[in-house]
């Protein structure tokens, strides 16, 4: 993937966070498995590995997108530096001949 398209990731991803859909869709999931881990009898180990588990990727998912979007924030600063730094080269250059 190219920074462009890091970029155009991270900006997407940051759509998908403030989605207020994605939003109300997280906060459901969070409490539902937290009234799950609730119900569970504490002698049912495997449901309470199952519950972390399940809360575990509830809370990676979300960071991935955060992390997308951070890594879209640092290729495009990537790109605005690497212009800038071209964009110099290109008028000392054209200095030299003016």
């Amino acid at each position: 993937m190219n920074e462009q398209q890091t970029v155009n990731m991270g900006k997407e991803a940051a759509l998908v966070l403030d989605s207020p859909a994605f939003s109300e869709a997280m906060q459901w999931m969070k409490a539902e498995t937290q009234q799950e881990w609730l119900k569970c009898p504490i002698r049912d180990k495997e449901g309470q590995q199952l519950i972390l588990i399940t809360a575990r990727i509830i809370e990676k998912f979300e960071a991935s997108l955060r992390g997308m979007i951070e890594s879209g924030k640092y290729a495009e600063h990537q790109i605005e530096k690497r212009d800038l730094r071209t964009e110099g080269v290109v008028k000392r250059t054209m200095g030299k001949f003016l």
